[in-house]
């Protein structure tokens, strides 16, 4: 009887800016479902996450904000305005509707207005990569949290969206409920409880009037340069959920091809050699965690993974060699849109030919014969 020669596991070292896992490859054959997949995967066919972020996708969220970080790129840029030169990497705007009569439901602000937005900057602006995320006020309008490395001056965001906007008739409900108000009237809208400051409201209330209420404040660039580790302040904030708010209908959050959860950093280490990569994993201030099995019959647990966490920072002082030079090819890669491969084209059954006068064959697929009976 012949014996099988046992092959060494094959692992799959997945890379992210902030961790590491290293863990066997799938063999493919299968097995029992947890009951955590089972509720994940009906969740996505029902849509049910109920307006709030899950781990899942808080986890991928924040990989995506960290892969922006981490390729952006310091720039010098000139203020035509100011005349003064000042350094950007990322941006963090916030684009909202102006009133709450705008008659825009959730699905239509990201896929009418905050589509548009996209496209034109990407046209405009060369915009490539982003990440973006939608919730709610307290008031129940939404708006969308949008970060990117393109540099975008804060008064063409606001060209843009106001134009957006206007085609699509928020504009002229902002400015029909505006153009009769006088400056009480403003104060008691804006500032019932008396809080904000008397000269900040009559400056914004002479600012609408001599735009005759059509370039409202929609749009806000925050100022990030201060922050110290950028990538973890961006990503809290993105992955941050609001229990006590209206919950938003339909998908939460966006990005970009290139820092999407398909484009992956993953190395295969088959042969000895390969696990060498791994020493620079075990230094000091890279925090290692073992992945156990689930406990079996016996009640044992197996180690059958690891996870390494680190930080952004450790890239170049703890962490090198082919690593490193894997990471870096990886940032520019997102950089520059490089060997970013669109998702495969479903391939369809061919079509047998039907004359018009004949019948629809019984044996056609349901989903095709439904569409020739458009035709």
């Amino acid at each position: 009887m012949q014996t099988r020669e046992l092959q060494p596991p094959i692992f799959d070292l997945h890379i992210n800016p902030t961790y590491a896992v290293c863990i066997p490859q799938r063999s493919g054959r299968g097995g029992s479902k947890t009951l955590e997949r089972i509720k994940n995967e009906s969740n996505l066919k029902n849509n049910q996450h109920k307006g709030q972020m899950s781990k899942k996708a808080t986890r991928r969220i924040t990989n995506a904000v960290n892969w922006l970080v981490a390729s952006a790129k310091n720039k010098w840029i000139f203020d035509k305005i100011s005349q003064k030169r000042f350094t950007f990497r990322v941006n963090f705007i916030t684009l909202t509707l102006p009133t709450l009569d705008h008659g825009i439901t959730d699905h239509q602000f990201k896929s009418v207005l905050l589509h548009n937005f996209i496209n034109t900057c990407r046209y405009k602006y060369d915009l490539k990569n982003y990440v973006w995320k939608v919730e709610t006020q307290a008031n129940g309008n939404i708006h969308a949290h949008f970060t990117t490395d393109t540099f975008i001056h804060w008064q063409d965001i606001r060209n843009v969206w106001n134009r957006i906007l206007e085609r699509n008739g928020v504009i002229a409900k902002y400015k029909a409920k505006h153009d009769k108000l006088s400056f009480d009237d403003y104060v008691s809208m804006y500032d019932p409880e008396g809080a904000k400051d008397i000269e900040q409201l009559r400056r914004a209330f002479s600012q609408g009037c001599s735009a005759s209420w059509s370039d409202p404040n929609s749009t806000d660039v925050h100022s990030v340069y201060k922050v110290k580790d950028l990538a973890s302040y961006l990503a809290k904030y993105m992955g941050k959920s609001d229990d006590d708010r209206r919950p938003v209908k339909g998908r939460l959050w966006g990005c970009s091809t290139n820092l999407a959860e398909t484009n992956k950093l993953t190395m295969e280490l088959a042969a000895s050699q390969d696990f060498k990569v791994l020493e620079d994993l075990h230094k000091s201030g890279i925090k290692y965690k073992p992945i156990m099995s689930k406990p079996n019959a016996f009640g044992e647990s197996f180690e059958i993974g690891s996870l390494f966490l680190y930080k952004l920072s450790d890239w170049g002082k703890n962490i090198k060699g082919k690593l490193l030079d894997l990471f870096n090819e990886h940032r520019f890669n997102i950089r520059y849109n490089i060997n970013i491969e669109a998702p495969p084209p479903i391939e369809l059954a061919p079509i047998p030919f039907i004359s018009q006068s004949t019948s629809l064959p019984q044996n056609l697929n349901s989903s095709i014969a439904s569409q020739l009976k458009i035709f």
